[in-house]
């Protein structure tokens, strides 16, 4: 098994914390750091020594690709998951849900993996650790905090960094990237935040129109016409409208959700590494263990305030592919996702205290710049790197650009942002709603979704 230098050095780290009496201990390391390779030496360095490690993952697929790197590399391992018979290997891959039911009758495992630890903290996760509580513990993640920015400290006891994004791009292990955020048609104010996110139902219902799915057609054909792409919609009929767009345009797409059977979901991912589709549109499932090298572009029409949600996604390009060694990954970025959360290799200081939440938070400094010619985004310059456009001076209290019209996101536009959210968060009639609605010249579809959503009738 041959380590890259920084996957060789993270799991010494990790050895070293364990040293020092740590007993769970989380690696960070981008998406397509190889944290699969760490995890396969790690488990079979343990069972060179008679020892057991159960490795967690949370979703089929990620059984699959689990054992496809321990056949791979020739380490026994067996699967404790519905459709698997039980056999008795050092090595288990468990499902999260199968272990959870199984707990009385599972050999105590030496290790613990956790894949995508950032779900650790869920009930059934903690569960399974709490019943194991001698086993050490390894989270592998991107992105060491719950989706809503909370942090993993409940799990673990340490953080051990691994090689920032940057650092993988300049060294040829990740792809280069170019972003573009055209401008977004779809008013999101006023969306209410639920579990630290935008409300599924009415992203979904504000995102699903025939302008926003064209227009991310039309991108899509203009800076990534022919190359293999991920559409990350709001909801499963914005995902169904928009393979469905994409086929009426000629492109080969198909439309996955979790409620699609597990043989439809395998086909589909089979004929998308295959090339036979060209776009595949989902909601909440290719945000994570997703690896297909010859995906270039990732088309984002789905907002989100979560970070780890937007580095999972956006980031789901940039694998390497060793037949195309000039491949540059593109983000289509058609929600501005970008403007919250900064380009996806930004450098981040992450804690295992994650996020922490106050009545009153300030805006987040986003260091972008986009292009009003091209619409690329990029780390503030003089002049557009993809077209060579010269921007006008940048004042001093600048901290991003808007994602709809592409204006100066100065610190008065925050402000008339909050106030105009905390303008409909205290409308307590339908009409007063209307009455803001006419003022900002809503669609009456918004006063309906708002006045279901509160409650008010």
């Amino acid at each position: 098994m041959q380590l890259r230098d920084y996957q060789e050095r993270g799991i010494n780290d990790i050895r070293a914390q364990f040293i020092a009496g740590f007993r769970r201990v989380c690696f960070v390391a981008p998406c397509g750091a190889g944290k699969t390779m760490v995890m396969a030496y790690m488990a079979d360095t343990a069972r060179r020594r008679s020892k057991r490690t159960l490795f967690l993952v949370h979703r089929r697929e990620l059984i699959e690709q689990a054992a496809d790197t321990f056949a791979g590399l020739r380490i026994p391992y067996g699967v404790i998951a519905p459709g698997y018979s039980r056999d008795t290997q050092l090595i288990q891959i468990g499902s999260v849900q199968t272990v959870a039911r199984r707990l009385g009758g599972l050999p105590d495992p030496e290790l613990i993996i956790l894949d995508e630890a950032h779900h650790s903290t869920a009930v059934t996760w903690l569960n399974i650790i709490r019943y194991f509580h001698d086993a050490r513990v390894v989270g592998l993640t991107a992105t060491p905090q719950r989706m809503n920015g909370t942090g993993l400290g409940e799990i673990f006891e340490s953080l051990v960094m691994g090689p920032s994004a940057q650092e993988l791009i300049a060294r040829g292990y990740l792809s280069p990237y170019k972003y573009y955020a055209p401008p977004v048609t779809a008013e999101l104010d006023g969306i209410r935040t639920v579990c630290g996110d935008f409300d599924h139902t009415e992203t979904a219902f504000r995102m699903d129109k025939p302008k926003i799915i064209g227009d991310a057609i039309e991108h899509y054909q203009k800076y990534a016409a022919g190359t293999q792409a991920i559409a990350y919609c709001a909801g499963r009929q914005h995902s169904i409208h928009t393979a469905a767009s994409f086929r009426a345009a000629g492109i080969p797409a198909r439309h996955v959700d979790s409620k699609t059977p597990g043989d439809e979901r395998r086909q589909a991912m089979l004929d998308f590494r295959m090339g036979r589709i060209r776009v595949l549109t989902n909601c909440d499932l290719f945000g994570e263990g997703v690896d297909v090298p010859q995906m270039e572009t990732v088309i984002m029409l789905r907002p989100t305030k979560s970070l780890t949600l937007y580095i999972q996604q956006s980031m789901r390009g940039m694998r390497t592919d060793r037949s195309n060694p000039d491949k540059c990954a593109i983000i289509l970025d058609h929600v501005g996702n970008v403007m919250r959360h900064g380009l996806p290799d930004t450098e981040r200081t992450w804690t295992l205290a994650g996020k922490k939440h106050t009545r009153k938070q300030a805006a987040p400094e986003v260091k972008i710049r986009v292009c009003p010619n091209c619409y690329s985004v990029s780390a503030p310059a003089d002049s557009c790197p993809y077209c060579g456009f010269q921007y006008p001076p940048m004042p001093r209290n600048q901290l991003a650009p808007s994602a709809g019209e592409l204006k100066e996101f100065t610190l008065a536009k925050i402000e008339e942002l909050r106030r105009r959210r905390t303008e409909v968060g205290r409308a307590s009639s339908v009409e007063e709603l209307q009455h803001i609605a006419e003022e900002r010249g809503y669609k009456p579809g918004w006063v309906r979704i708002q006045a279901r959503l509160r409650g008010i009738g």
